[in-house]
């Protein structure tokens, strides 16, 4: 990307933030995990820039704290939040520098944006996961150094999070929340069943992304417990 064309894409970002705002959403949250567009600038792999934009973790940080005080200017610090992925390896995202990169970019986002949400997405224990970090010696590593450098700010985890290992961890400290996303599809009544610690139904991933013919199978015909 050029820079002009940087520019040119933060506007679009806050073009739709915008709009997200106009028809009623409550805020944005912009995607920096994944494998996109954010996340390509903070990995080395992906990143082979030398200019403002690249070298570095400095640098490479620099186009999310860009794009986020365009966002926040556009639609109010307080609408807006960041999801990230310090140690995430979907799509290919294989930067090394992680605690570096991204210690440089919480600290940045916090002095500059103190009023910003965040979610960060946990260290799950897959395989594949387990291998890369091992090899980068961070295999241990916790997101404990992140909510350090947040401190008050609220912190919230997402994945990998079910009714079985959810409890005591707000009580602890460690997050000010846990997030579910893919039990909720399996679970219309997923906060009755963790009240009353009744068993999650287990989701079906084949009938996550569509289109399908039969569009309520394993979408909207989960029942609730009995």
């Amino acid at each position: 990307m050029t820079v002009e064309h940087i520019k040119q894409t933060i506007g679009d970002y806050c073009a739709a933030a915008t709009l997200a705002m106009q028809i009623g959403f409550d805020g944005v949250e912009i995607h920096g995990g994944n494998g996109y567009l954010p996340e390509q600038f903070l990995s080395s792999n992906v990143n082979k820039r030398h200019d403002a934009y690249g070298g570095t973790p400095e640098k490479r940080c620099r186009f999310i704290l860009e794009l986020m005080a365009a966002v926040a200017s556009a639609i109010g610090e307080h609408n807006v939040s960041i999801r990230l992925s310090p140690f995430g390896l979907f799509n290919q995202a294989r930067g090394e520098q992680r605690l570096e990169t991204w210690t440089c970019l919480c600290e940045g986002l916090k002095s500059s944006f103190p009023s910003l949400s965040y979610r960060f997405d946990r260290t799950c224990g897959f395989e594949e996961k387990d291998r890369v970090l091992e090899s980068w010696g961070l295999l241990d590593v916790t997101l404990g150094h992140f909510r350090k450098i947040f401190g008050s700010t609220p912190f919230f985890s997402a994945g990998g999070w079910d009714d079985l290992n959810s409890w005591g961890v707000v009580e602890s400290g460690k997050y000010d929340a846990v997030l579910y996303g893919r039990y909720f599809t399996s679970n219309p009544d997923l906060v009755r069943r963790l009240k009353e610690k009744i068993p999650m139904a287990p989701y079906d991933r084949t009938r996550f992304y569509g289109p399908f013919e039969d569009r309520a199978f394993h979408y909207t015909d989960y029942p609730t417990a009995a």
